[in-house]
């Protein structure tokens, strides 16, 4: 568990959150992923989306919209 617990400190800190942001950012979604607005059934945690090119979080997804976002690589066109 203290390794699980420092793994998600990290991350948040990565992508410039903190645990009430988000929580909030999580909140503001009504604890839906941010793509297919379904509640995250899986064992995974959430993940969050942010642009590769400047790092800005646009908000939080499931385990699969994170996984279908990254063989698209992000790519709208793809999409």
């Amino acid at each position: 568990a203290y390794g699980r617990k420092s793994e998600r400190k990290r991350k948040l800190k990565q992508y410039g959150l903190t645990e009430e942001s988000y929580n909030a950012l999580l909140e503001s979604q009504r604890y839906l992923c941010a793509i297919c607005e379904e509640p995250n059934t899986s064992v995974r945690d959430w993940h969050i989306d942010h642009c590769h090119t400047n790092g800005h979080v646009r908000g939080i997804l499931c385990h699969r919209c994170n996984v279908m976002l990254g063989h698209a690589r992000d790519s709208t066109s793809v999409l």
